[in-house]
């Protein structure tokens, strides 16, 4: 696993107002595992997704988009009450969702792709990412210092500020063309139209910072292809 950066341990719950701590059973499923042998740290020498027991808790069910506190590391549910999170790492090898939209991670954690229908955000104005969710957090140590906390889903289709939806995007990228991009989308779903996205990030070597965006998109069926360069040029293709 590459070393990781220090970084803040400050938790924004998930459609709940405190963590809330679990009751750790000593015996959970066929093998018996405890759900403290979980490994606190993901990434490339790690626990995959299928290695952190899938129940845990009263009547042996997670809540989905909750926080539970277990062994002192925070432990993050997704929108079925499957962990894709913990502490500020993000589950390996896995597949999760949030908010409807899909996401699948590589065996180092790195978000690697987001996709679903877009819809119009339910919230009012630009939803604050905390500024506890950091860039040095979400880069590992990869991001410039020109770089924007970037959402795979933007904002206004009601895509999460939180890691499970955050990479590290060129702030000229991002307020840039890409913004644009995301302008004309929305203009879409307000007309009714439906529109598919499906995101895919591109990374060298073993950085956490994607060189590349392949956006895949269909409107009422007609299907496009764009792919933005991370950083000041945007889009090149």
């Amino acid at each position: 696993m590459m070393n990781m950066k220090d970084v803040s341990s400050y938790v924004t719950p998930a459609k709940v107002s405190e963590i809330k701590p679990v009751e750790v059973p000593k015996e959970i499923g066929e093998n018996k595992s405890n759900y403290a042998d979980a490994p606190k740290e993901i990434g490339e020498n790690s626990a995959k997704a299928q290695d952190i027991p899938q129940e845990i808790g009263e009547n042996n069910n997670l809540q989905p988009n909750t926080v539970y506190e277990v062994d002192g590391a925070k432990h993050y549910t997704d929108d079925n009450g499957e962990v894709y999170r913990v502490d500020n790492d993000l589950v390996a090898d896995n597949a999760y969702e949030i908010n409807g939209y899909k996401y699948e991670t590589d065996n180092q954690g790195r978000i690697v792709s987001a996709e679903g229908k877009l819809q119009l955000k339910n919230h009012e104005g630009y939803k604050t990412i905390p500024q506890s969710t950091t860039l040095s957090e979400i880069g590992k140590g990869d991001e410039k210092a020109t770089d924007d906390r970037g959402h795979p889903i933007g904002d206004r289709f009601n895509g999460k500020g939180d890691i499970g939806n955050l990479v590290p995007q060129d702030s000229t990228l991002n307020r840039g063309e890409y913004n644009k991009f995301e302008d004309s989308l929305a203009k879409e779903v307000a007309k009714g139209n439906e529109v598919y996205m499906k995101v895919e990030m591109d990374y060298p070597g073993k950085s956490y910072r994607p060189d590349s965006f392949i956006v895949s998109y269909s409107i009422n069926g007609e299907e496009f292809v764009k792919v933005f360069s991370n950083d000041p040029r945007g889009e090149v293709k």
